[in-house]
Order: C-alpha cells, then structure tokens, then sequence
C-alpha cells in the first residue's frame, strides 16, 4: 500500500478512487459506512484493480518486480494475497462450537470455513455481504471492508448474480460494484422502500 500510493502512484490513486465510487457511490467522512467503504476500495485498489500504466494490479507488478528476493514462505504469502476471493457472500452458519464462520460465494457456489471467531456475533443466518476472502495456512481469513445488503433483496441479488455467473471477471466485479451503490442509496433514502432503491431502472 505504501508502495502504490505514494510518488509515482499518487494521481493513480487519485484517479481510481474516482472510478470506485463513481460505480459504487461516494461515501463521506459522516456516513455510518465510511471505513468500510475505504477498507473495500483500498483491496479494489490493490488487489482487483489493474493500473493502465503497468497492465496489472499493484499487488501482481509487486510480486514480479521483486520475487528474487523473497524467501519461499514470502512467495507463497504473496502469491495467496494476490488470489485473494472478491465476491458477494451468503452466511451458511458456523461450525461446530462456532470456531469457524460458513459462507457461501454466490458466483462460484463455493464454501467457504472462515477463521474470524471476533465476528461470530456480527452475522446473522441469511446475510448477504461483499467482502475479500484471503488463504493462509490453508485457513481464510477476512479483509476489513464489509457491505452488507438488505436480506429483502435476496431474490434480486440472487437473480442478478445467477445471470452473469459464467461471464468474465470484470462483469462479476461490475455488479459488486453496482450493488454497493444500491446499497448506499438504500441508506441515503431509508424512508423509500427498498425495492425501489435495489433495481437498474430505480430513480434514485
């Protein structure tokens, strides 16, 4: 982060942030989502987005510029950030005695057991969150950043999602990106009911 974020980076960055919350809503120092929206941008940033100038995200140009240096476990820290899990999630449960959170991606249909005992009493069955799922140790663990959806638009979300699962990597990202500004809306015009804040043809 400090790498590309700083000198040469810097208007890169600035220039990506207009792009995140162009597609996903500009968030201000006030609003209730404020960390996490940043959290959510930063891994974007690092971890999706591809800088024009190098033709891949900062965290794969890091890697080839500097992999003679790094030592095997290094290697293989790096090589797990850069295939980190960007994706909207639904919460399954937990485990046996709750040392583990179960979750579901809702592109791959893929589960997942989530080492974060810290957020055990953050979820609820039936959530539906975007979030960044990172491999260590053959364990996963969350990023910071969270955006969680109202569990009335499940349909919607679902519906969505099942239309562009087979497409590329972009197009998932793309409807992440769109389903957070949805839910910044929603939080903007609590008084409308969320069904019409959550669709491509809202007015809001």
């Amino acid at each position: 982060m400090e790498i590309y974020t700083t000198g040469e980076f810097y208007p890169e960055v600035f220039k990506a942030k207009q792009e995140f919350f162009d597609q996903s809503g500009t968030v201000h120092d006030d609003d209730v989502e404020f960390e996490q929206r940043m959290s959510l941008f930063m891994d974007w940033y690092l971890f999706d987005r591809q800088i024009p100038s190098l033709g891949m995200p900062p965290i794969t140009h890091y890697i080839r510029q500097n992999q003679i240096d790094f030592s095997e476990e290094e290697k293989q820290l790096l090589d797990n950030l850069a295939h980190s899990i960007h994706s909207v999630f639904v919460f399954k449960g937990t485990t046996i005695f709750g040392k583990k959170l179960v979750v579901q991606d809702l592109f791959s249909k893929k589960k997942y057991k989530v080492v974060d005992p810290r957020l055990s009493q953050a979820f609820a069955r039936g959530d539906i969150f975007e979030a960044r799922l990172f491999q260590h140790d053959g364990k996963f663990f969350f990023s910071q950043g969270f955006c969680f959806h109202p569990v009335e638009m499940k349909s919607f979300i679902f519906n969505e999602i099942k239309k562009i699962r087979f497409q590329d990597r972009e197009r998932h990202l793309q409807l992440i990106l769109q389903l957070a500004q949805m839910k910044l809306k929603h939080q903007r015009f609590a008084h409308i009911d969320v069904k019409h804040i959550y669709g491509f043809d809202s007015k809001f």
